[in-house]
């Protein structure tokens, strides 16, 4: 498949069925947490990046023919979701051979325009992102696209949230002596109040950032957050459980999974081992794919993780 992965483990969402209409690192963001690197492709233009007709096709062929077990459908992945134009038209399409619940993973960074709320109003749950309280740290952290200003995103949340009926969760993902302070979460906060979410996740990084000398914040945040916040979900923890496939070819497999979502190594032995494939011969093959330059591990505290490997 193409444009559909998964389903794999989510932290939120149970088991996530992902849908893909965005080619790899193609987003208006510039994360400096980024789990998939850096933007390669840096651009606020909406437009219909494959035909939609063939992501139509492999909707119908997943959730008719293959019928995987899948909590959610989640519109996500490689690039911000928001950017497909006909986004719309693919959650409408995907509503008509499922009534499990539809979830669309976005940075929020176009709420601000009217087609984009109106292409989400639709689903069940909207998971945006809220990484800061004023221009100043938004632009170190998320570094956005020139034409996205602080203020028309904060507005695009408001209105979005006066006019949706569904679950509105913002998460705030905290890098250490950033965003990590009592007043800089005081500023996070204040936009809180204004947006009034469903619900506030907390997230740091857990997988290998797109800049080295991002960190994730000392236990003592906590306290701050307790004391901020009061009421939020911690996520920062690993998510649990397999990732599941189309086929048996492991190359394919893997590689369709960690452009989208870089796997801990122990994540890949246990979710791809079989009485066909061993443990061992899958630490073969990820050798082997390393060399061939298709792939990259790196350790991250403590862990052994997989990601696609950006060629400069």
């Amino acid at each position: 498949m193409k444009y559909l992965y998964g389903p794999v483990p989510s932290r939120r969402l149970g088991q996530s069925l992902g849908v893909d209409p965005i080619p790899s690192k193609t987003c208006n963001y510039q994360c400096i947490y980024c789990q998939l690197g850096r933007t390669s492709n840096f651009t606020n233009l909406r437009k219909n990046y494959y035909p939609k007709e063939e992501i139509f096709n492999e909707l119908k062929t997943v959730l008719t023919e293959k019928k995987p077990y899948f909590d959610y459908l989640t519109f996500v992945g490689s690039g911000e979701p928001t950017l497909y134009k006909d986004l719309g038209d693919l959650i409408s399409y995907a509503k008509e051979y499922t009534e499990k619940p539809i979830c669309v993973i976005t940075n929020g960074s176009l709420l601000y325009k009217s087609e984009v709320r109106d292409d989400l109003y639709d689903v069940e749950v909207v998971l945006p992102t809220l990484d800061a309280g004023d221009e100043k740290t938004f632009r170190l952290i998320n570094r956005p696209h020139p034409e996205i200003k602080f203020k028309d995103l904060i507005e695009g949340f408001i209105e979005f949230r006066n006019h949706y009926d569904g679950q509105f969760w913002v998460e705030v993902m905290l890098v250490k002596n950033v965003n990590d302070s009592k007043e800089e979460l005081l500023k996070i906060k204040d936009k809180m109040d204004l947006i009034e979410p469903d619900r506030i996740d907390i997230n740091v990084p857990i997988r290998p950032p797109a800049e080295s000398w991002v960190e994730i914040p000392n236990k003592s945040v906590i306290s701050r957050l307790n004391e901020v916040f009061i009421d939020y979900n911690n996520i920062n923890f690993p998510e649990m459980g397999h990732f599941k496939f189309y086929s048996s070819d492991f190359e394919k497999e893997l590689l369709s999974i960690i452009e989208r979502h870089p796997m801990r190594e122990d994540q890949i032995l246990e979710s791809f081992s079989s009485p066909n494939l061993s443990k061992q011969e899958i630490q073969e093959k990820l050798s082997l794919l390393e060399k061939q330059n298709k792939i990259t591990g790196m350790n991250y505290h403590n862990n052994k993780f997989w990601k696609l490997k950006i060629i400069k």
